[in-house]
């Protein structure tokens, strides 16, 4: 019962900030950078929620400005939907559903040539028909365009996207180095404990056992940062960690083993 009732110490450094450089991040960024330097070329960066993959596109995206970055919202994969959001980011007023191929083209020239343009939840570019079937046109048409004006994508997104590449084979036949990630790496796990002290066999265990679950790295990122208030200035104790996730309703039923 104590250890519900576990005060949090206020805490005078702040616990570590910015991208942890996990295998996975390393990984993902390994497939941009490789489309940066050949211009015209897609990837595609499908796995699990949690894993990190937003937050590795979105620093990269920090790191270099010139790159275009685009969240794709679910119930606007369209082609004029897309080609309305590109038009809105480069001050290009609004496409004419009638004229979409001289959009394509226009937007190609505005992006122009050697830059990365990255779609992130891009799973929500498949569309379905209410009379059933899908369609994937979104995605070829911003291969084409990326062909004509000579840019490179990314397309990021969950497991779902996977399966939709997949579906179409002259999409997934350009597609450089995918990257699929299915699972969280113990490694991962391994870094982000690290990155807040945490070294100790039996946590970092505990914390594998969180990975694994629905939130993936994001609630190991979470369990962590709750402890790490708990310690305040201190380092991270396993008592620390139990009561982090308690809290949090994360550890196993019969409590956590750290």
């Amino acid at each position: 019962m104590a250890e519900h009732l576990h005060l949090i110490k206020p805490r005078s450094g702040q616990p570590p900030t910015g991208l942890v450089m996990t295998d996975t991040a390393a990984d993902i960024l390994r497939s941009v950078q490789l489309v940066a330097e050949e211009p015209g070329t897609l990837t595609m960066v499908a796995g699990i929620p949690g894993i990190g993959k937003s937050e590795t596109i979105l620093r990269y995206t920090q790191n270099n400005p010139e790159t275009i970055l685009l969240n794709i919202v679910a119930g606007e994969g369209r082609i004029w939907d897309l080609a309305s959001a590109f038009m809105e980011r480069l001050e290009m007023g609004v496409p004419n559903s009638r004229r979409l191929r001289e959009d394509r083209q226009r937007i190609a020239e505005a992006i122009g040539p050697d830059r990365v343009v990255i779609l992130d939840e891009a799973q929500y570019l498949a569309t379905f028909n209410p009379r059933g079937g899908a369609n994937f046109d979104a995605f070829e048409w911003v291969g084409a365009m990326a062909e004509e004006g000579c840019f490179s994508v990314v397309f990021c997104g969950d497991l779902a996207l996977d399966k939709t590449i997949s579906s179409v084979p002259q999409l997934r036949r350009r597609m450089v180095r995918p990257v699929v990630i299915r699972s969280v790496p113990k490694g991962d796990v391994v870094a982000f404990a690290a990155s807040h002290g945490v070294t100790d066999p039996a946590m970092t265990d505990a914390l594998v056992a969180v990975a694994k679950r629905l939130g993936g790295i994001a609630d190991v990122k979470r369990a962590l940062v709750h402890a790490a208030k708990r310690a305040g200035d201190n380092s991270i104790a396993p008592a620390d960690l139990k009561a982090a996730l308690l809290y949090l309703g994360l550890a196993p039923q019969g409590g956590a083993n750290a």
